[in-house]
């Protein structure tokens, strides 16, 4: 699944900033979808502002989106950015490809006002920021960051608004730093109970259905190889995990998984073998739930 984002604080949520005069410190090393920086140096493409995009944790090769650019006449010629996010075992990573005709790094943690910077807000605006290295190219900036698992809040459903906030420099502009913005939901999909919710049973008192499944045939699928399934996730002998499993024709149209002691990676990897699974098949929705 491809789609294009536009960011300007993360899109994991959002890394990339323009402007300025002369570079700073290299940062290293960077990695990123070859795809997204031949399309980063199509000067000054621009991306939708003020939209939340969406992001699945599932996806096996990552999206890339669009960074929007200046609101300001001046600004709109002189920066574009691609910003790439992909699921990768430590977390959410994040690359930024930003063409930029003025670019002004300067030093970590140093004012933003003074220089261009990616700052990206795992848990939306407002919660802890972490700052993306940038290293300055040829025509522009790249920058990497992985955002970990334990700094993800909610997984499922909306799951977790990152933000990316970059800060642009351009002294054709006249103005100080411009901050763009782009925010986007990172979620493994939709929970067993939002499925149930959608999903409202209703009884014909004249139709004959098939029988219902057994709680044993419906778990087998979970519980099979004495749950191996979760021992494969790295679930710790002293862990819990509490799956629930919304089954429709057979396959997973919603899944919760809850780890205790918390544990992000773990409950992603145990929603993302469940959603794999294949269930016996019945008329109805049918719920299953389990404790390892």
């Amino acid at each position: 699944m491809r789609f294009a984002l536009l960011l300007s604080a993360l899109s994991f949520t959002s890394l990339v900033s323009c402007g300025g005069g002369s570079s700073g410190p290299a940062h290293g090393p960077i990695a990123g979808d070859p795809g997204a920086v031949a399309q980063a140096r199509k000067m000054h493409e621009c991306g939708k502002a003020d939209q939340v995009h969406q992001y699945d944790l599932h996806d096996e090769d990552g999206d890339s989106t669009l960074v929007p650019c200046s609101k300001s006449a001046a600004g709109q010629s002189d920066y574009s950015g691609m910003i790439h996010i992909e699921t990768i075992p430590e977390g959410v990573h994040i690359t930024i490809h930003a063409s930029d005709d003025e670019v002004t790094l300067g030093e970590l943690g140093a004012d933003v006002k003074t220089r261009d910077a990616v700052i990206v807000y795992p848990k939306g605006a407002g919660s802890k920021a972490i700052e993306v290295p940038l290293m300055k190219t040829k025509d522009g900036y790249v920058g990497d960051k992985i955002v970990m698992w334990e700094d993800l809040g909610k997984l499922n459903d909306e799951g977790t608004k990152i933000d990316v906030a970059i800060f642009d420099h351009d002294k054709s502009s006249g103005q100080d730093a411009e901050e763009l913005h782009v925010a986007v939901a990172v979620s493994t999909g939709k929970s067993c109970e939002k499925a149930l919710d959608e999903n409202v049973q209703t009884v014909d008192m004249g139709k004959k259905g098939k029988a219902d499944l057994t709680d044993t045939q419906l778990g087998a699928p979970l519980n099979a190889n004495n749950g191996q399934l979760v021992t494969a996730c790295g679930l710790a002998s002293d862990a819990h995990a509490d799956v629930c499993v919304a089954v429709k024709q057979g396959k997973p149209v919603g899944v919760s998984v809850r780890v205790s002691p918390s544990n992000n990676k773990v409950a992603a990897c145990i929603d993302r073998a469940a959603r794999h699974l294949s269930f016996p098949a019945s008329d109805k929705l049918d719920v299953v739930k389990t404790k390892f």
